[in-house]
């Protein structure tokens, strides 16, 4: 019988599996990560999340310094499920509000999340970043699931950066003689770095559909390359 908890007043059912959160092996998806120091000081953070498989995640720490730290020093996190723009500006911007969070057996979780887990590192290696923003040293941290939660009265979809590439390739295809007529070669590199991005972290729905974008336009205008 799945375990029920209320957390302000918002109903959560007790799931057995990442794919309870429609989160699935081998994608990548973009996620609130709270911590809370030895201090008790809470921390959010987007952070991008991996499947490895239904139990366990990897995640990247590099620029999320409060983040990496109470990881690395507690070893515990909450993976947060939401859609909500602002949490996720707040929280790259500066330090998100205590209106923000809500508490999972005194740890720290985002209170109107759709669904969230808490979860332990269970393996940590160094590792250098070299990429256009980050080339220094970073942590990869492989952790365990305890428990996963889903709001009651939602269908999660979580976050993916490559159907949002999808989506505004579409848009830039579908104006691009017209209201992008004067810019279309960066907005030709701007698709290909939506491309690199899908390839990235898509699934083979999302790269194929970006193959059928990039082709098309290739097709239809002799001068892009």
């Amino acid at each position: 019988m799945n375990k029920e908890l209320i957390i302000n007043n918002k109903h959560y059912k007790k799931v057995d599996n990442l794919e309870s959160l429609n989160m699935f092996k081998g994608q990548l998806y973009e996620t609130i990560v709270t911590t809370e120091s030895n201090e008790h000081v809470k921390n959010a953070a987007p952070i991008g999340v991996i499947c490895k498989d239904s139990n366990h995640v990897v995640i990247h720490l590099d620029n999320c310094v409060h983040t990496q730290l109470n990881i690395m020093e507690t070893g515990e996190l909450i993976v947060n499920i939401t859609k909500d723009p602002l949490i996720f500006t707040y929280s790259t911007l500066g330090e998100l509000d205590e209106e923000y969070f809500g508490e999972f057996n005194e740890f720290p979780m985002i209170k109107d999340s759709l669904g969230f887990f808490k979860a332990h590192v269970v393996k940590a290696i160094e590792k250098k970043r070299e990429n256009d923003y980050n080339d220094g040293i970073g942590n990869v941290v492989t952790c365990e699931i305890e428990e996963i939660y889903i709001s009651d009265n939602n269908e999660i979809v979580p976050l993916n950066r490559a159907m949002n590439a999808v989506i505004e390739s579409l848009v830039y295809y579908c104006r691009f003689d017209h209201k992008y007529k004067d810019i279309q070669k960066e907005i030709w590199t701007h698709m290909k770095e939506l491309n690199r991005v899908c390839q990235k972290v898509g699934n083979e729905s999302e790269k194929k559909s970006m193959k059928l974008i990039l082709d098309k336009m290739k097709e239809d205008h002799d001068n892009l390359e």
